[in-house]
């Protein structure tokens, strides 16, 4: 009798601490994943005459050579997918800065953490032309 009675009480707890770990490892992958996309367009990743698919063709090839998978592992589901809100310009010169933000949805297996619905990082670097 008492085992039903703790049983859901613990999956609970349990659960929960799986998706709060997962989603912070999410966090830090795309940290990560974000200061390298910045790094690698203020060295020249991009050129002035690359359109918004080849940007994110780029983009999406950095971020999976930092954390493959990551977009999978956030959402449960392939293919996954990132949420770039805005494209970077190609870094025109020193003066400059450029700014990457990398969002991706997040699905939690559990029921208490369903306000994590994404996770995002964004980063920004002086660019070195």
């Amino acid at each position: 009798m008492e085992f039903a009675i703790v049983l859901p009480v613990l999956l609970l707890i349990l659960l929960s601490m799986v998706d709060f770990g997962r989603y912070f490892y999410v966090r830090i992958s795309l940290s990560s994943a974000s200061i390298e996309v910045a790094d690698a367009i203020s060295r020249g990743l991009f050129t002035t005459s690359d359109g918004a698919d080849s940007k994110r063709s780029k983009m999406l090839m950095v971020i999976n050579d930092v954390s493959p998978g990551i977009a999978g592992f956030a959402q449960l589901t392939t293919p996954a997918d990132f949420i770039f809100p805005t494209l970077p310009e190609a870094c025109p010169n020193s003066a400059q800065k450029t700014a990457v933000q990398i969002t991706t949805a997040f699905n939690s297996i559990s029921p208490l953490f369903s306000f994590f619905s994404n996770a995002k990082s964004s980063a920004s670097m002086r660019c070195l032309g």
